[in-house]
């Protein structure tokens, strides 16, 4: 009974890896090999939605906030406070967090927040956003999701994009706090930059 659990546990987290796989084309992103460090932008275009009923990003903020405020007053523009930083921040160092502490066993190459010596950019443009639910010891509850658009552009030619794609529903890691949707979507970027790293290996191994 216990070989069989291990067994099913093995292939249920083989098939999740395999469907969060981020496709990348190994030639054309060579051009890493030689480099130490790569800046890295979030970006949230107009046109990216939040969650399954695909709202704009106006909407959701009204959403969470009304859902806030019925708890008390002040809640809602405190959330709000929290999501601007982390879309300016935190979130972008959960991914340099993720992907570095990866990158540093096998390459020199690493992610910056910012830095006007590096030749290339990674744009990662958010697509889609499902903050997932629940809290505490809570029995219904759900790990966000996230898809983005990743992007590598040449500094010194910053109209080209060098290459691009599309990922998968990132699925991260549960997370519960006062503000559990902006933890449980910084998960997504933890593990969107798992994910990369084990991409990048085949390429600056």
């Amino acid at each position: 009974m216990f070989r069989k659990t291990i067994f099913f546990f093995l292939v249920f987290s083989s098939t999740i890896s395999s469907a969060q796989r981020i496709k990348i084309d190994k030639k054309k992103l060579e051009f890493l090999k030689n480099e130490t460090k790569v800046d890295v932008q979030l970006t949230f275009p107009k046109d990216m939605t939040f969650f399954r009923d695909l709202m704009s990003e106006q909407e959701f903020i009204a959403y969470m906030q009304e859902r806030r405020n019925t708890k008390k007053s002040s809640k809602g523009a405190k959330w709000l406070e929290s999501y601007k930083i982390a879309k300016q921040t935190t979130w972008q160092n959960d991914f340099l967090s993720s992907i570095n502490n990866e990158l540093k066993k096998y390459s020199d190459l690493r992610f910056t927040n910012s830095d006007d010596e590096t030749n290339y950019l990674l744009i990662i443009e958010g697509d889609w956003l499902y903050p997932g639910y629940g809290g505490g010891a809570s029995v219904a509850r759900e790990e966000a999701k996230l898809e983005v658009t990743l992007k590598f552009i040449k500094k010194s030619d910053p109209k080209t994009i060098l290459y691009s794609t599309t990922t998968p529903k990132i699925i991260g890691n549960y997370a519960y706090g006062e503000f559990g949707t902006i933890l449980r979507t910084g998960e997504c970027y933890k593990k969107l930059g798992y994910l990369l790293n084990l991409q990048l290996k085949r390429i600056v191994k």
